[in-house]
């Protein structure tokens, strides 16, 4: 049976170095499986949209050149009907010029965005409370627990709100999309480094009584 501490910073007076080794176990598993995880997302998100701001706008905003050549098409066509019926705006009206120099608008719809962001939030609330959970258990101080804890899920709601604000308001929202993904990414892997460090590596009770 744990003996607790009263150490006011541990959740219930068990540190993680103290657990039985059953649940590090657990906790470790879980630990790497997320981690994994995160590393083929990380992959993904190279392979299909990239990893720089400007890779951000053209995935979610689209090429600047293309809807510089789009929104000037479109205002040839209002001034040449005079204001009467608006006519439908079609890529194959732009420059030839244009269209051989920058990819079509290949970018998502408002549907597969908040289908996106309804997988993703709940995929990082329960990713984020059972890491927030196993670092609870941490030696630390008490308000550097909370940040931990907290931290991933302010990013993740930037995170999928930014998507969105990034598509539909402007391109300059992309930096906060940048900025949240790497609060998330922080925030597991000092986690991940936390828990496993003092799991494994860190002496526990016993070892700290001489016993």
């Amino acid at each position: 049976m744990l003996k607790q501490t009263a150490d006011p910073t541990i959740m219930w007076g068990v540190r993680l170095a103290d657990l039985p080794k059953p649940i590090k176990l657990l906790f470790t598993t879980t630990l790497l499986t997320f981690g994994m995880g995160y590393l083929f997302a990380i992959g993904n998100l190279a392979l299909s949209i990239g990893m720089t701001q400007v890779d951000v706008v053209e995935h979610y905003w689209g090429d600047p050149e293309v809807r510089a050549a789009v929104d000037a098409q479109q205002s040839e066509s209002e001034a040449d009907s005079g204001g009467g019926e608006e006519e439908e705006m079609s890529f194959d009206d732009l420059d030839d010029d244009v269209a051989l120099s920058a990819p079509a608008l290949a970018i998502p719809s408002f549907d597969s965005l908040v289908a996106e962001g309804h997988f993703h939030m709940f995929g990082f609330a329960m990713i984020f409370f059972i890491c927030g959970f196993i670092v609870s258990f941490a030696d630390m101080e008490r308000h550097w627990k909370s940040v931990l804890i907290v931290t991933p899920f302010v990013g993740s709601f930037f995170d999928v709100w930014s998507t969105l604000l990034t598509r539909f308001i402007g391109p300059n929202f992309s930096w906060m999309l940048m900025v949240s993904g790497t609060l998330m990414a922080l925030s597991f892997g000092i986690i991940f480094v936390i828990s496993i460090w003092q799991m494994w590596f860190k002496k526990n009770k016993a070892a700290r009584a001489g016993v």
